[in-house]
């Protein structure tokens, strides 16, 4: 079997969610042993570096440039175009040609597209071959979008309305275009299905490995772990800072640690008494064992993230809002702690603080979860029966 997996990003770097899960993916095909050529869309948000990639015979690689940045001016041109603006900055017509003659000349038995950004590539390949198309969904796009203007003011909420809207309009016709959908939690399945689009769809979950390393449990300090040129981890980090006070009164020794970016002119100088911004981490499993609970308030987005999955794997207690366990079966496996109210969130932070049982119990159930519901073997053979049986 021979696939074309094409990607809005390349799987680096390791600290972006989706970056991770489009690795996590890739490696789920080349665990079927089938042959893959990947085209991924680098960006000056997401670099692309061949070294990130394993070293794999069946697997070749072509990367494509494109500046999606976002500018005033491109954004006011885009009030006078149709289509949704999101999607079209991933848009290029060299890539459109390059994607053409790989379709023509090459003898794939399907097309996988990660995310709603790469569907603006169906008409290309569809005037080439009738090879199925299917779609890997991280979330419903225009979700977090309808969220983000929602949670803004004045103009910046009118025009983030108007994206939200033509992005709705998009995110629907695209994926009735297409042949079946990956959906990636069974809330995006439910979701998509509420929409009335009739595409075949299954929900696959992320495979996340179970690393050697082990948590001792003994660092009982918070942390809060994403890239922070995504509005919902701003956001989320915002409030944790502002909610940061009150949990030092009863733990004065207490320090917030923020991995992701360096950048923190968001936050007032007066409110980072014990906060430490360290930027991009490398090793984000050893960082996250050093420093010891996850606290991630989120309150706009959509999707499974894929962070939490990932410190779920090696035991990191965590605590996060309904909407950020998104996906999780959360009730039945006491894997981490929903807390959405303010106050909520500073209560069950303090218990773990001062509680090592309480980490280990939910870092334990964690680790358990991740093994029983994201292990590749499954999630590869889910993959190829659905997109043999499609």
């Amino acid at each position: 079997m021979k696939v074309l997996y094409i990607t809005n990003k390349p799987i680096y770097p390791k600290i972006d969610g989706g970056c991770v899960a489009m690795d996590n993916f890739l490696n789920c095909l080349l665990n079927t042993k089938i042959i893959v050529k990947h085209i991924c869309i680098s960006t000056n948000k997401h670099p692309f570096k061949q070294n990130a990639y394993p070293a794999k015979q069946q697997l070749t690689i072509h990367n494509h440039f494109i500046d999606t940045d976002i500018t005033s001016y491109r954004g006011f041109i885009n009030l006078f175009k149709s289509g949704s603006y999101n999607v079209n900055r991933f848009h290029c017509k060299n890539l459109q040609a390059t994607i053409k003659q790989e379709v023509e000349h090459s003898k794939y038995d399907c097309v996988i597209l990660e995310s709603l950004f790469t569907t603006t590539y169906i008409e290309a390949i569809r005037s080439k071959t009738s090879i199925p198309i299917f779609v890997r969904t991280h979330n419903l796009e225009h979700k977090i979008a309808t969220d983000l203007a929602k949670n803004s003011t004045g103009i910046k909420k009118v025009y983030l309305s108007k994206l939200a809207k033509d992005l709705k309009t998009y995110e629907i016709s695209a994926l009735k275009k297409i042949d079946g959908i990956l959906s990636i939690s069974k809330a995006d399945t439910e979701q998509i299905e509420a929409l009335e689009i009739n595409t075949p769809i299954k929900t696959i979950g992320v495979a996340i490995p179970i690393p050697d390393i082990q948590n001792n449990y003994d660092a009982n300090g918070i942390f809060h772990l994403g890239a922070m040129n995504w509005q919902p981890n701003i956001e989320a980090v915002k409030r944790l800072v502002d909610i940061f006070p009150e949990i030092i009164k009863s733990t004065p020794r207490c320090k917030l640690h923020i991995a992701g970016s360096s950048d923190s002119d968001y936050i007032k100088p007066q409110t980072k008494k014990q906060i430490y911004f360290d930027g991009f981490v490398d090793n984000i499993q050893t960082y996250a064992l050093k420093k010891g609970i996850l606290v991630s308030p989120i309150i706009s987005g959509s999707g499974i993230r894929i962070k939490i999955l990932e410190m779920m794997a090696i035991g990191i207690p965590i605590i996060t809002t309904k909407l950020g366990a998104s996906g999780i079966n959360y009730t039945d496996s006491n894997c981490l702690i929903i807390a959405n109210k303010n106050t909520d969130i500073i209560a069950a932070t303090l218990e773990l603080i001062q509680n090592k049982d309480s980490r280990k119990k939910i870092g334990q159930n964690a680790i358990a979860y991740i093994r029983k519901n994201h292990n590749i073997e499954d999630i590869s053979s889910e993959i190829i029966e659905f997109i043999k049986g499609t």
